[in-house]
Formats: structure tokens, C-alpha cells, sequence
């Protein structure tokens, strides 16, 4: 845990996502949670060792079962976007078992107690913005257009600094199966390179913090993604195209051995998406 700015704390270090909080004279406001229950878990002790008060709300920057899983175990009313709360009530028990169980390969330890945690829905919802007002201290979170449905980030004025959820990602490939529209997702990057961000610091959804500048990187990744799905469709679609598409995104952003084969299908389940949406 890394304090970034005056009551401002960011965790990078959880597997899944990033995550960090808030201080307020009631309490603590976080935003997303630890995918595995211990981190969870370990997370939660953290909070509630640094404030005088307990944690007041749970704020998810989008709906992706990483930040969804574990997030009741906060103990915390969760704020989210209609869109996310939408999805999230669509989770079947087949789709949650599936993802427990991709979590499990990876975590073989740690990821067995999912099956055992609930699953839980946001319960304040807004479509556009929302203003939590506590302690004197407004946090602000409103939807974007980003990487899935639901996504939202959450800004912090006084201390210039934006958790922005899965709509910036660092030096990682980005999760693309549900994304609802790549256009707006690219528009919203480009707006996080305006002269008024210049010296905000930015908490991506995954990978390092980081500035304006990282912005760069994923508006191209979505741009060849999308050039590529372009000729796809015009190709048909080919095995050979489509595992050259495959590749030329991979190249993009490093992957460790062990994690290859899952980002692979990740590249895979992103381009068909894309197919669908350039038709």
C-alpha cells in the first residue's frame, strides 16, 4: 500500500486488479476490491487500520468479475453504474463457476474459497455521476466509455488524481470481450490527454501508475485491434488471418510464459468481439 496524494492510499500489488481508498473523518470510501478472498480479506485490515471509522461505501470502476468476486467481503454498501449493476445481475452460476475456475489454475491455494463467497450487487447505482459527500470531502465518480459495460472512474480534484478503472490499462493486454463500443472507448482516452490532465496521476485498472502519456499505448493497441477485426471480416475470418491478428496484437505488450495461454484466448475473445462490432 502507497500513500499517492494527501488521504489518498493505492494498492498495486493485488493479482486482478489495482485498488485504493479514500480517508475521511467518518471513515474510508474504496474503490474496487482485491479479486481473491484474502486479499480481500488483507485489504479490508488495512483500510480499517489507517482510518478512525469504517469503510462507508465500495465504489467499482466497472462490472469485470475481477473486481466483482470478492467485493462484499469489504463490508461496505456497492456503488456502481447502472450498466455495471446490469451486468453483474447476468452472472449465471455456470459463468461464475467458469471464472473461479480459471482463477484456480493460476491461484491453486488461494482462489478455492471464491466458491464460497456470494455474490454481490451494487445497491446505489447512478447512470451519469455521482457525488458522495462525506467529511466535507466530495468523490466523484461518473461513467465512461471504456473497456466494459458499466465503467466509471472516480476523481479526486483537490488532489488531481483519476482511478480510472479498466478504461486505462498499463503494459498489459485489455480485456475486450464485452467492450460496448471500442470509438467511444478510444474518445475517452483522448480525452485523458487534454492540457487538464498534465499532471494528474493516473491509477489504470491494471499495471503501474502512471500519467497522461500511458494513454498513448492502449489507443493504439485499440486501433490495430480494430484494423485488424476490420480485415477479418473482409477475409472471412481465416484460422491463418486470424491467428496472424493474434499474434501482431501480442507483440504489443510483454506476457510471462505461464500467463501466455490465457491472454491469447483474452486477444482471441476480444477480436471476435471487435468483428461484431465493425459489422
Amino acid at each position: 500500500m502507497k500513500k499517492i496524494a494527501p488521504n489518498i492510499y493505492v494498492s498495486t500489488d493485488y493479482p486482478g486488479v489495482n485498488v485504493g481508498f479514500v480517508t475521511l473523518p467518518a471513515g474510508a470510501i474504496a474503490i474496487d476490491a482485491p479479486t481473491l478472498p484474502r486479499d480481500a480479506r488483507a485489504w479490508r485490515e488495512q483500510i480499517e487500520g489507517t482510518v478512525e471509522g469504517p469503510i462507508l461505501y465500495v465504489i467499482l470502476t466497472d462490472a469485470h468479475p475481477d473486481r466483482v468476486l470478492s467485493v462484499g467481503l469489504l463490508g461496505a454498501p456497492v456503488v456502481a453504474a447502472r450498466a455495471a449493476y446490469d451486468r453483474t445481475s447476468l452472472y449465471t452460476e455456470g459463468f461464475r463457476r467458469g471464472v473461479i475456475e480459471g482463477w484456480d489454475r493460476r491461484y491453486p491455494k488461494a482462489a478455492g474459497e471464491l466458491a464460497d463467497v456470494p455474490l454481490t450487487l451494487p445497491e446505489i447505482l447512478f447512470t451519469d455521476s455521482l457525488t458522495l459527500h462525506k467529511g466535507g470531502e466530495d468523490v466523484v465518480t461518473r461513467s465512461v466509455a471504456g473497456g466494459a459495460p458499466g465503467s466509471a472512474w472516480v476523481y479526486f480534484r483537490k488532489q488531481d488524481v483519476l482511478f480510472a478503472g479498466d478504461a486505462l490499462v498499463v503494459g498489459t493486454h485489455p480485456f475486450m470481450e464485452a467492450v460496448p463500443d471500442t470509438k467511444a472507448w478510444l474518445r475517452t482516452l483522448k480525452a485523458l490527454r487534454r492540457a487538464r490532465y498534465s499532471k494528474t496521476t493516473m491509477i489504470p485498472g491494471r499495471g503501474p501508475l502512471c500519467d497522461q502519456s500511458a494513454t498513448s499505448p492502449l489507443s493504439e493497441y485499440i486501433a490495430l485491434a480494430r484494423r485488424r477485426a476490420r480485415s477479418l471480416r473482409t477475409a472471412g475470418r481465416t484460422r491463418v488471418d486470424k491467428a496472424a491478428a493474434v499474434a501482431e496484437l501480442l507483440s504489443r505488450f510483454p506476457v510471462s510464459d505461464d500467463e501466455l495461454e490465457l491472454v491469447q484466448r483474452r486477444v482471441k475473445v476480444g477480436l471476435d468481439r471487435l468483428c461484431e462490432e465493425v459489422e
